[in-house]
């Protein structure tokens, strides 16, 4: 948008008529709060996996877990990390949306200057006023390009907060599959031997679990 194309009337009424910092700051703490669950649960998750599979859980099984696992947990990370960077642009947004608010000429005292002008025009006899016209005329054409300023300003620092690392869904950390391989594992185990029974079962396990 061109804003020096407005005149002060229009930028200074755009920029008090908006929801102000408070839906931004709201965003930011949002995503902040995200950011610190994520991170929260990745730091559980690894922890958990790590224990069971030093301590308690070990063999093929336990190496497929821990790999399957290891996706998720760079994932709740990756997604942290840019919850935190969300959280950082709301924030820069807010604050460019309160450096250009303070900067804009309240509508209040764009409308002063104007009927300021008018009354001073209405009478205007003899060229009496002249001099306070050109002053106020002078007051607003300083009031003209402080709203541009400060709406060009606010737009461009707003662009830049508006770039954020793109969210990515989580892969897939199961086989589709597993469910059935153990059900084939069981079946194949009631119909052989005892021995054979038992060799098959683990094999079919490990199978599952390591896929």
């Amino acid at each position: 948008m061109d804003f020096a194309a407005l005149p002060p009337e229009v930028n200074s009424a755009l920029m008090y008529a908006g929801a102000g910092a408070g839906p931004l700051m709201a965003a930011a703490t949002s995503w902040s709060n995200l950011a610190a669950e994520l991170s929260t649960t990745a730091t559980q998750y690894e922890s958990i996996v790590t224990t069971l599979t030093t301590e308690r859980w070990t063999g093929a099984g336990s190496m497929g877990a821990a790999a399957a696992a290891q996706p998720y947990v760079s994932w709740l990370s990756t997604t942290a990390t840019a919850a935190e960077q969300a959280a950082a642009q709301a924030s820069a947004s807010a604050a460019a949306y309160e450096a250009a608010f303070t900067a804009t000429v309240p509508p209040p005292v764009v409308a002063a200057n104007r009927a300021t002008l008018a009354a001073l025009v209405a009478t205007n006899f003899l060229g009496i006023n002249t001099p306070a016209i050109m002053a106020t005329e002078a007051h607003y054409a300083e009031m003209w390009v402080q709203d541009a300023t400060a709406m060009y300003t606010y737009a461009a620092a707003a662009a830049a907060a508006a770039v954020l690392q793109p969210l990515t869904p989580a892969a897939q950390t199961t086989n589709p599959a597993a469910s059935t391989l153990q059900a084939a594992a069981v079946t194949q185990a009631t119909a052989a031997t005892p021995t054979q029974s038992l060799t098959s079962l683990v094999s079919g396990l490990q199978n599952a679990l390591g896929s």
